[in-house]
């Protein structure tokens, strides 16, 4: 069967490019401690480079592109081709396990209350908090990923998280960052942001790729003599890459204590779309792709017993991480 993953009969909601030259990025500071000392971990997408900083051990990436916010800023129409049958309920989102789990562990701390998804995106986690009881609002800066969202039911502000009407400073009892801490070109501002929004005893809820999970990766691809075509870190979106030991430094300078910790399941990302060209919709046949849902759910297993035997810590295995804090 004939992959169309890399041809026109893709269909690409976003703006982002396989490939970056030198104009297109540039060269930042450690978001972090600010410290311009850093070592080049990989190179991906042309230009892209992934970094470590040689003082505070942050990985990010530098040089990035200019506005890595803005990939998801694309055409409506296609947005809504890739999704039309989850907004129609003839299909779920490939997702909904994971978003499932990520409202149980929010509820380990509040149960109930107002829910604010930072970057929600077409609203697929608002949907599940929905249809718990939370009373959910949405903030996300696309245009046309808000639109649709609205459209189809959705409290959504089409804006920045700082750019919330004054309204609602300390209305929320959860603000969520689910996998959108990582595209965060300026971390502890957008942390800022969160204190201004939460309630006094509210929860911020952040999930994050492991930044571990991608050396890891990397490694064993570089082992097996193999570099893969569209990279290994996302780092033409994802702009800071963390530890857990690296997210509690990031909470604890902007203003949280870190309450829990914890491992989130792996996402099963469909590979059909692979040939089809629609991403969300259309899930893999079971007979497809077995091999890596298999490794997926072992190494996240087997990344429960290695953090025992880090005595805590979280090491390689662990596909994402997941921080519960609050406000200090």
């Amino acid at each position: 069967m004939k992959l169309v993953a890399g041809s026109q009969d893709y269909v690409k909601g976003g703006t982002q490019k396989d490939t970056y030259n030198k104009d297109e990025v540039i060269e930042v500071a450690c978001p972090l401690c600010g410290s311009e000392d850093r070592t080049r971990l990989y190179t991906e997408h042309g230009a892209v480079g992934v970094s470590q900083c040689l003082k505070c051990n942050l990985v990010y990436t530098s040089p990035r592109i200019h506005s890595p916010e803005e990939i998801y800023w694309g055409d409506a129409n296609l947005y809504y081709q890739e999704s039309r049958l989850i907004f129609e309920g003839k299909a779920a989102h490939h997702r909904d396990s994971n978003y499932l789990c990520e409202i149980k562990a929010i509820e380990r701390f509040k149960k109930s209350g107002r829910f604010l998804d930072v970057g929600c995106n077409l609203g697929m986690l608002l949907r599940l908090a929905m249809k718990r009881g939370w009373e959910t609002v949405g903030v996300e800066p696309s245009p046309s990923l808000s639109s649709l969202a609205r459209k189809h039911g959705y409290q959504v502000y089409n804006c920045f998280l700082n750019e919330l009407p004054a309204h609602e400073e300390g209305a929320f009892d959860v603000v969520a960052f689910s996998d959108v801490f990582e595209h965060i070109t300026n971390p502890q501002g957008f942390l800022s942001d969160a204190r201004k929004y939460l309630k006094p005893d509210g929860v911020l809820y952040v999930k994050v790729p492991n930044v571990k999970w991608s050396i890891l990766k990397q490694k064993v691809l570089g082992a097996m003599g193999k570099k893969p075509e569209q990279g290994i870190w996302d780092s033409y979106e994802h702009v800071v890459h963390y530890s857990d030991t690296t997210l509690k430094q990031m909470l604890e300078k902007g203003g949280f204590k870190t309450l829990q910790i914890v491992l989130d399941p792996p996402v099963q990302t469909p590979n059909w779309h692979e040939y089809v060209g629609q991403c969300f919709q259309y899930p893999t046949p079971p007979l497809m792709d077995w091999q890596r849902k298999v490794m997926r759910s072992a190494c996240y297993r087997l990344s429960m017993i290695e953090r025992l035997l880090r005595f805590g810590s979280v090491g390689y295995l662990a596909p994402n991480i997941v921080a519960l804090a609050r406000k200090v």
